[in-house]
């Protein structure tokens, strides 16, 4: 093989690599938010300490909310079998904040980034001519 592309193998199989790990931890920060606000919506962490509870935590699609019925009422779960090894489990109650904090958030982000690109009216108006 040239030794150039052989350079050029390798520089793309870093890139490819350190993209995969940035990836990741976007990934990890979202899930750990997510919880975050589980946590402060009154959600409860279950956490799978038996093979059993283990095997039905692995049954859920991992990171998503997932509606169910127990005992005639519904709840919500959310498994996250990689971080905690648990589910976070609420009712409609909790469901209902979770929904609004994270609304909140959003918004609270989206405030931030239209603070820091438009000026305020403190800006030197001088700057912009």
């Amino acid at each position: 093989m040239d030794k150039r592309v052989l350079e050029r193998l390798i520089v793309c199989v870093l890139i490819a690599s350190s993209l995969f790990v940035g990836c990741a931890t976007i990934r990890k920060d979202q899930t750990r938010n997510t919880e975050d606000l589980l946590i402060a919506a009154g959600f409860t962490q279950k956490v799978a300490a038996t093979a059993e509870g283990q095997a039905k935590l692995n049954a859920l699609q991992p990171l998503k909310m997932v509606r169910a019925m127990k005992d005639g009422k519904v709840i919500y779960v959310y498994p996250d079998p990689y971080n905690c090894k648990c589910a976070y489990v609420g009712g409609e109650q909790e469901y209902a904040e979770y929904k609004r904090l994270a609304i909140q958030q959003q918004i609270a982000l989206e405030n931030l980034t239209a603070a820091e690109i438009v000026p305020g009216p403190s800006a030197d108006p001088g700057f912009w001519w």
